[in-house]
């Protein structure tokens, strides 16, 4: 499986989460394998003007498998949160083209986890960096509490592919 299809399965996840947090989501990067100059990735915009990013990284050597905290990080740990939310959606939906996901860590990085390998129905694995940027409030702008938490995950998640579907069709 190509990235780019590992990341459209993302996108589209976060965009059919309809997560009231996310102002948007955009594909990025030019890169059709992990490595290069422009890597491929799925960027989510939040309210305050932070960012989220998962991108395709090299996975030599192999990222260690990591545990998830038991509560959702904090919006001022932008990254573990959007991946955190990756992982809570790929569980919730259960793509079909992926075997299975789980955070790993990769090396020199200081936070754990740092990522997610998923492994595709062909047997071929993507690994995802997780990464963030602040916005104009720099990490003092970002709430220390969930804004939103009593967000659920909508059922349309599960239907993801008839969602955008949907929504392709009619923007066209």
């Amino acid at each position: 499986m190509q990235v780019a299809e590992v990341l459209e399965v993302l996108e589209a996840l976060f965009q059919t989460s309809k997560h009231p947090d996310i102002t948007d989501v955009r594909r990025y990067g030019q890169d059709t394998e992990p490595g290069g100059n422009s890597p491929a990735g799925v960027r989510v915009y939040y309210s305050t003007g932070s960012t989220g990013m998962l991108w395709a990284a090299v996975g030599k050597p192999a990222p260690a498998p990591a545990s998830l905290p038991a509560e959702m990080p904090a919006p001022r740990e932008r990254a573990r949160r959007t991946l955190a939310f990756a992982v809570q959606l790929l569980d919730f939906a259960r793509p079909e083209e992926f075997t299975s996901w789980e955070p790993c860590a990769f090396t020199g990085v200081h936070s754990s986890p740092s990522g997610v390998k998923i492994t595709c129905r062909d047997g071929s694995a993507v690994h995802l960096r997780a990464t963030a940027t602040t916005g104009p409030g720099g990490i003092a702008g970002e709430p220390n509490e969930d804004p939103h938490p009593d967000y659920q995950i909508p059922e349309g998640v599960r239907s993801w592919r008839q969602e955008v579907g949907a929504r392709s069709a009619v923007s066209r």
